[in-house]
């Protein structure tokens, strides 16, 4: 899926908010990927990269404070949270947080093949929610009525 069709399919079903910032840099990318020892799906850059454009419920974590699409937390933050917090298993990289404590995840182990995941707050439970990020993003139209 290419970053004009995953636009596409957003502005489908998301109001739109004017870009405030830029969006991260290819060297933010590589130096949170760095970090986390991870290489992230391309489709999952595209749609982290849009959240300047899109109103979005919930929280879809930032690569950087200062280059933040959004106002919410970085991902590396929320990571290194919960990981301290709760009993967060270290493969698991939050990037949405629907706001009850439950997060979808990448399984930064798979890397850009990744599948994405849920993580339930109250019993931890994880579950594969789709085979790659590209059918996540596919199926946000339904997620999301």
């Amino acid at each position: 899926m290419t970053k004009q069709e995953i636009r596409m399919l957003l502005s489908a079903i998301l109001p739109a908010e004017s870009p405030a910032v830029v969006p991260p840099t290819a060297a933010e990318w590589h130096a949170l990927e760095k970090r986390l020892r991870t290489h992230f799906p391309k489709e999952f850059v595209y749609f982290i990269e849009l959240m300047s454009e899109f109103s979005f419920p919930g929280d879809v974590y930032n690569v950087t404070q200062a280059g933040s699409t959004n106002g919410n937390d970085t991902i590396e933050l929320v990571y290194t949270n919960e990981r301290l917090c709760s009993m967060w298993p270290e493969e698991l990289i939050p990037f949405y947080g629907i706001g009850n404590g439950d997060y979808f995840a990448l399984n930064r182990n798979e890397g850009g093949d990744s599948a994405v995941y849920y993580r339930y707050h109250e019993d931890g439970r994880v579950e594969r929610y789709t085979d790659t990020f590209e059918s996540w993003v596919a199926q946000l139209p339904a997620f999301l009525q």
